[in-house]
């Protein structure tokens, strides 16, 4: 049975992380600025919005540095 190398473990954890800290961070700034320059009703629309948007920016730029320096 093969074990993943303990560097890729700790990437992993470390990318979903500051994947999720990122979508916490985006879907607050969603929440303000939708609510206030777009309109009062879609405050939390624009922070789910903001939190995917940041989450998937964030897991992808990890993903592609990975793999940029470390291969598949």
């Amino acid at each position: 049975m093969e074990t993943e190398p303990a560097l890729r473990v700790r990437f992993e954890r470390e990318r979903r992380r500051a994947a999720f800290y990122s979508a916490l961070a985006g879907g607050i700034a969603g929440i303000i600025i939708a609510d206030m320059w777009v309109a009062p009703e879609l405050g939390v629309v624009g922070g789910f919005l903001g939190g995917i948007f940041a989450y998937a920016t964030i897991f992808a730029y990890e993903t592609v540095m990975w793999r940029r320096n470390h291969g598949v």
